[in-house]
């Protein structure tokens, strides 16, 4: 296994980008440093098999990357890592290209998520149930329904409305795998007792300020580079357990209730997002 690090003109960003993805190349970090040794020059760093690193340089020597002036190919054992930050030549804060990148991850519905997200819903609707707060904090971390959330508010700060709308749809694709997982066993495990037990211990104002704060934290800390799992756990709650109380909720037929789980994942959906933006829009002022 071998690690890439490639420094090219920003202008072919994206024929190198397709070259990589070509040959296999994984863990495909962009990098837009303070300074290069080529004039608006980007980082690219990846790993890739030894066989496929041969092919990857040989399909950037065609394009005349790594010759002088055109950046350079370093190759190095996997186990061997480069930080632009580390080494003081990029920002504490991701470049808006960074961010671009980060949230077009983000925003792909992949089979792994969406496992996720049907494990984290059964054993969320079960802590409901069970009124078990380990369960409900185990489902919180394996949920990752903080990438649906950061995504779409990468895409209003960077004023991209394909990224945007891929973050929603992904968002509201998610809310409602949880909502289904948690109507299924409502329909034998829940009664509408239940149901307004928790919603008696709910406070929209609170729960809206909850998601407001998370969002600003993500935001914050994706903005900085840094990871935000701990992070995404208080994100999740703001979508997950609203999600859940609606599924549990449409198992009752009580139209009141439904109502009521419906107006709290929407106000904690729009609040985590313009919470996200805030996060990262002054992350990027501060540079």
């Amino acid at each position: 296994m071998r690690y890439m690090k490639i420094i090219i003109p920003k202008k072919f960003l994206n024929t190198v980008e397709e070259i990589l993805k070509k040959n296999n190349a994984y863990s495909i970090s962009i990098i837009e440093p303070l300074k290069t040794s080529i004039e608006d020059g980007i980082i690219i760093t990846c790993n890739a098999k030894a066989k496929d690193a041969e092919k990857i340089v040989l399909e950037l020597k065609k394009l005349g990357l790594g010759e002088k002036g055109y950046g350079s190919v370093t190759i190095m054992p996997a186990n061997i890592t480069f930080s632009c930050r580390e080494e003081g030549i990029s920002s504490t804060t991701l470049s808006p290209l960074e961010l671009y990148y980060k949230a077009k991850t983000m925003v792909k519905i992949t089979n792994n998520v969406l496992i996720k997200v049907v494990l984290a819903s059964i054993m969320g609707v079960i802590g409901l149930i069970e009124h078990n707060i380990p369960t409900l904090i185990g489902a919180m971390i394996i949920a990752p329904l903080v990438d649906t959330v950061m995504g779409s508010a990468i895409g209003t700060v960077l004023g991209d409305r394909d990224l945007f709308i891929k973050g929603m749809k992904k968002e509201l694709i998610c809310s409602g795998v949880v909502i289904l997982c948690a109507f299924i066993p409502s329909l034998f495990f829940v009664s509408k007792k239940l149901v307004l037990e928790y919603l008696s211990e709910t406070s929209i104002i609170l729960s809206a300020i909850v998601a407001i704060i998370a969002g600003i934290s993500g935001g914050m800390s994706i903005a900085c580079g840094k990871e935000y799992e701990i992070i995404g756990v208080t994100i999740d709650v703001s979508i997950l357990i609203p999600a859940l109380l609606m599924g549990m909720s449409l198992a009752t037929l009580d139209l009141h209730l439904i109502y009521i789980t419906f107006i709290l994942l929407i106000i904690n959906i729009i609040l985590l997002d313009i919470g996200g933006y805030i996060g990262l829009k002054y992350k990027l002022r501060m540079g």
